[in-house]
């Protein structure tokens, strides 16, 4: 593996990448407010031994690459997925399978959209089309179409934008907090391994506040459901059904919204993606990217 900065879209985006180039390429597009880290090893590894060639990159905002004050210049999910397309073009990829968690779920629905050409499938992993309702009501009280998410994780949410932590220890503390409440009950909740995760995000991050900017950044997301009905890009979308912030009403509106997608259902998970289900969702990608 090896890191590199690329230049990409006017931003300096960090890259890393896994695996043999010459083996299938797939690009890994995290969600809101997190590093790339949050793309483990342990299951990119899972990946690489059955022959992919894996890329996962750090989202405007966190991490390494560029940071924004949103006040000078706004964004919105038609710019990151911009920067994930010219993270291809940094690697002399013209395509390539596109799996996204969360946010990243919704990147790579707006890459199917704007630039089909460069997205041979896609695994919308815990994500919706309806970002932009779901961010309303969690900071402007709007009462989504969707179910919207659980009153633990508005309040955490609010307070972390209200009250921002500013210690080592407060932020991994904080970060402990909101992951652990997204957690379902399918195993516990692994403290010990986050606790390294966001130690590691808290070395790494040019600048960690600006990972708040993500909900902002989708206040003024429209509902993607119509445009997503042209999308013909082989689509699988995976869902826990005890997501707690995008429940799983929002997977299966993903579904209903793409043509020939297909739903894969993950029991008693919640919004993350715990090791225990690691083989499962291997099992989901590899097949989907055979092709």
């Amino acid at each position: 593996m090896a890191e590199r900065m690329v230049k990409a879209n006017g931003i300096d985006i960090w890259t890393e990448d896994f695996g043999n180039p010459d083996d299938i390429p797939i690009l890994l597009v995290m969600g809101a407010s997190a590093q790339a880290i949050l793309w483990e090893e342990g299951f990119i590894a899972g990946l690489v031994d059955a022959g992919r060639y894996v890329i996962r990159f750090d989202n405007r905002d966190t991490g390494q690459t560029t940071c924004f004050d949103l006040e000078q210049e706004s964004y919105g999910l038609a710019d990151m997925a911009n920067d994930s397309v010219g993270v291809l073009d940094a690697y002399g990829l013209d395509s390539a399978h596109f799996v996204g968690a969360s946010m990243g779920g919704m990147i790579c629905q707006q890459v199917a959209i704007d630039h089909p050409e460069r997205i041979r499938t896609m695994t919308s992993i815990m994500s919706t089309p309806a970002g932009g309702e779901i961010a309303r009501s969690i900071f402007m009280g709007e009462t989504p179409e969707l179910p919207p998410p659980h009153q633990k994780i508005i309040d955490i949410t609010v307070k972390n934008m209200s009250e921002p932590p500013l210690t080592l220890q407060d932020r991994v503390q904080s970060r402990l907090e909101n992951f652990g409440a997204l957690a379902g009950s399918r195993s516990e909740f692994d403290v010990e391994r986050f606790t390294a995760i966001f130690e590691r995000e808290h070395e790494r991050a040019a600048n960690w506040p600006a990972m708040n900017n993500h909900g902002l950044a989708l206040m003024d997301e429209e509902n993607r459901s119509a445009k997503m009905q042209g999308i013909s890009t082989p689509t699988i979308v995976i869902h826990g059904t005890e997501d707690p912030i995008l429940p799983y009403p929002h997977g299966e509106a993903t579904v209903e919204a793409i043509e020939g997608a297909r739903m894969v259902t993950l029991d008693r998970v919640g919004h993350e993606l715990p090791e225990v289900i690691w083989p499962q969702v291997w099992e989901e990608i590899l097949g989907h990217t055979a092709g």
